[in-house]
């Protein structure tokens, strides 16, 4: 597909400039990801795991579960930063229901953080269209309703991660455009 080729010729173009902010996991993943299934994808993540990420040029320690989503996004995934988010997701939704949606609410949770901080740092369009990531979430059983309600909930989700990304202004617009499918959600349940 165009989205792997994409991911191997940006693994062959970082080869002459070395970003020493960058996890060395996410090239593996880039790198593996274009000749293996999706089961095998979320294998080698699982087996490379979250412990100590390099989260934008900072080391976080005992943030499993961020950092895995961190290198699902970034390596696994290969999101591209230019292209909305949902049709990505929807287009790995075998990989994220493995690599998240089976592994509970913990890793759940925090691929919602993950997603609000690529948002922030790779994709600011992704403030506004994240009422379509979320259905596409929801819809293949990656994120559990519960999960994104109590994400949605909470505006302090990315500063307890990491203070450091947080932005006022950047987390209520998420939850701005998250409204939309909020409220589809909870009048379904009606």
């Amino acid at each position: 597909s165009s989205l792997s080729l994409t991911c191997v010729q940006m693994a062959d173009d970082d080869e002459e400039v070395s970003e020493p902010e960058d996890d060395e996991r996410i090239m593996k993943l880039i790198t593996y990801s274009s000749k293996h299934t999706p089961e095998e994808l979320a294998g080698y993540l699982k087996e490379l795991g979250g412990e100590d990420t390099v989260i934008y040029g900072d080391l976080y320690v005992g943030k499993t579960n961020f950092g895995k989503a961190h290198l699902l996004l970034m390596g696994a995934a290969c999101f591209n930063e230019e292209e909305p988010l949902a049709p990505q997701i929807e287009h790995h939704k075998a990989l994220f229901k493995i690599a998240v949606g089976e592994e509970g609410e913990d890793a759940q949770a925090a691929l919602l953080v993950m997603l609000e901080l690529y948002c922030c740092k790779e994709r600011r369009e992704g403030l506004e269209e994240f009422s379509d990531v979320l259905k596409v979430l929801w819809n293949r059983d990656i994120v559990a309703e519960e999960v994104i309600e109590s994400w949605w909930n909470n505006e302090l989700a990315l500063r307890e991660f990491s203070p450091k990304h947080f932005n006022q202004a950047d987390a209520e617009a998420i939850r701005n455009s998250s409204r939309e499918f909020i409220e589809w959600v909870q009048a379904g349940e009606d």
